[in-house]
């Protein structure tokens, strides 16, 4: 296969220049959330929510702290 030059148009569609696009390691995101806090659980059965928690509270942050940004998770395992 031939490498051919990429197109001037390296701002994908739909976003315009100085927006930005974070991808976010999912399942990074989830161990990270489980370990760093200590156990949570769910009080009406015990259940453990703290990765869920974490994880949203983390996502959050990020979307409050980065404006006018697209993001992207994607799992992988």
């Amino acid at each position: 296969m031939a490498w051919t030059k990429p197109s001037r148009r390296a701002i994908p569609a739909g976003m315009k220049k100085g927006d930005h696009l974070f991808l976010i390691d999912g399942s990074g995101y989830i161990f990270r959330a489980y370990h760093a806090l200590p156990p949570l659980t769910r009080k009406s059965d015990g259940l453990p929510v703290g990765a869920v928690s974490g994880f949203c509270n983390m996502l959050w942050k990020l979307m409050q702290d980065a404006r006018n940004t697209d993001v992207g998770i994607v799992p992988t395992h």
